[in-house]
């Protein structure tokens, strides 16, 4: 590996370690129970180091949901589109992306951000993110075999479906861990959820 991409790859580590350790340290305290300065040294890092990733602590903790940092750009489908729709291959995206572990950070952020309006902005803003980033994906993807109003229809109609679950207005229960997945409501009601948009979206 180059130079270049360890470099990369040690700014995305750093940025996930400062993401998460203002993640827990909002869970144990409350956003505000805490500074900028008890985050540097939860994740081993300075505030100078914070300031580069992140402009306050609600941005960190937000970002703690990130899926960019596990996929590198033009990456994000690593199968196969030939005999994919753009539907089918946001399915596939969505289920793979939205582990129950992702799903229970999701449900955690709103929940944080209920209790705390300071956050709710750059919660919004992480979440309008993560729909920009799949709706670019599948654009480049499928580029003008569609008409181009086409793929932001699409992907509201996914992530407003998603939506519900995460802040907790349709109840749909997780299992405890990613490795139970017997009786699955989250894949369940995604079932539902393609089953009705593929009678919208051929």
């Amino acid at each position: 590996m180059s130079d270049h991409g360890l470099r990369d790859k040690k700014k995305v580590a750093t940025r996930q370690a400062l993401a998460e350790a203002a993640f827990q340290l909002a869970v144990e305290h409350g956003v505000d129970g805490f500074v900028v300065e008890d985050i540097g040294v939860k994740a081993g890092y300075s505030r100078r180091t914070f300031a580069n990733y992140f402009t306050c602590k609600e941005d960190a903790i937000a970002n703690s949901l990130s899926l960019n940092d596990y996929m590198e750009p033009g990456d994000q489908f690593s199968f196969s589109l030939k005999d994919h729709t753009p539907l089918s291959t946001i399915e596939v995206f969505i289920r793979r992306s939205f582990t129950i572990n992702k799903l229970k950070r999701l449900k955690g952020l709103i929940s944080l951000s209920r209790e705390h309006p300071t956050l709710r902005l750059y919660v919004t803003g992480a979440l309008m993110e993560m729909q920009d980033f799949a709706a670019r994906g599948i654009a480049d993807a499928y580029g003008s075999d569609y008409p181009e109003e086409y793929y932001p229809i699409l992907m509201g109609a996914v992530f407003g479906a998603v939506l519900p679950v995460i802040d907790g207005s349709f109840d749909v229960n997780l299992p405890e861990d990613e490795e139970n997945e017997a009786g699955n409501e989250f894949n369940q009601y995604m079932d539902i959820v393609f089953a009705h948009l593929r009678k919208g979206f051929k």
